[in-house]
């Protein structure tokens, strides 16, 4: 886990930190039943997950996460902290270890301060930003589109922050999952994954952050063709509660969640992507050229021995 762990906070590490500052703390070790069973509370109770690999419990404002494949989470939202244990023989790869250990309770600490960290993708071209919310690694579909022009704010993990009515989206580092081509499934049927970093392999292509315009939720699996579908703001607000790719265990909101927010203030287009990864080059394109308030190219073409004869030169 450590160099992943690195990888995500090196860029945010500080000497100092400001006066008065409310810190979130959170802490990271190996399982150790004993250690463990003091921070459990017997009177915890499920809380229901779409999620099969997640479990969820509930005291107060205590929450505890067990996910099976590397380990289990304490989270408190009054405090502000957590406490992760990682299994010995976790079988989650050191990249989902982290984010399981690390990334996902702080999610939840951070969105009543107004941060979102969510698991998706954000590109940005000629100052519009892109989320892209998607079931499945979409690596061959990324590495396209930045060899296209288009650059990275995040590939993994986005950080969003809800601005004077604008969902700015905010740079975070990550990996993709490379995927591999079609090939016989080894004894075991577990398919190994191949991180990479495309802010290293397209180096100066990377962006602090853009604001959101557009928001594109991906349907699960491939077909043979791509296709997309602008949604209206209520079918918006449903699709992207179903399908928002983190959990939201606060207990009560008062305010807008974030998913409304975006729905209201971008555009949100549900797309189906195939398996030629060049095809969401061409419909992002589209989606640019037919962006809401967006001048339509224009193309003029001249004849000149229309032209007055003073005219043809210059023309």
């Amino acid at each position: 886990m450590d160099p992943y762990s690195r990888h995500l906070l090196r860029p945010f590490l500080v000497s100092d930190l400001p006066e008065r500052v409310a810190a979130t703390t959170g802490l990271i070790g190996s399982y150790n039943t004993k250690d463990v069973l003091q921070h459990l509370s017997s009177s915890a109770r499920r809380v229901p997950q779409t999620d099969p690999w997640l479990e969820l419990y509930q005291d107060g404002d205590r929450f505890w996460l067990v996910d099976e494949r590397w380990g289990i989470s304490e989270i408190n939202l009054l405090r502000s902290q957590w406490r992760s244990w990682v299994l010995p023989s976790a079988t989650a790869d050191p990249v989902r270890r982290a984010e399981g250990a690390i990334l996902w309770p702080l999610s939840q600490l951070l969105r009543p301060r107004g941060l979102h960290l969510l698991p998706a993708v954000a590109l940005a071209r000629d100052g519009c930003g892109t989320l892209i919310l998607a079931p499945f690694s979409i690596e061959p579909e990324l590495t396209r589109l930045m060899a296209a022009g288009y650059r990275l704010v995040s590939q993994r993990w986005t950080a969003l922050r809800h601005e004077d009515g604008h969902v700015n989206l905010l740079h975070m580092p990550g990996v993709v999952d490379r995927a591999f081509p079609p090939r016989l499934r080894t004894g075991t049927g577990v398919r190994e994954s191949q991180w990479v970093d495309l802010a290293a392999e397209f180096p100066d292509s990377s962006q602090n952050h853009a604001f959101c315009e557009t928001v594109l939720i991906v349907e699960p699996g491939r077909r043979s063709v791509a296709h997309a579908s602008d949604l209206s703001v209520p079918e918006a607000e449903q699709m992207l509660r179903g399908d928002w790719p983190i959990a939201d265990i606060h207990p009560s909101r008062r305010s807008p969640q974030i998913p409304q927010r975006i729905a209201r203030s971008c555009r949100c287009v549900q797309i189906q992507l195939s398996r030629n990864p060049d095809d969401l080059v061409v419909l992002m394109d589209s989606l640019r050229d037919t962006m809401p308030g967006r001048a339509p190219r224009v193309a003029l073409f001249i004849r000149t021995d229309r032209l007055p004869r003073d005219l043809r030169h210059s023309a």
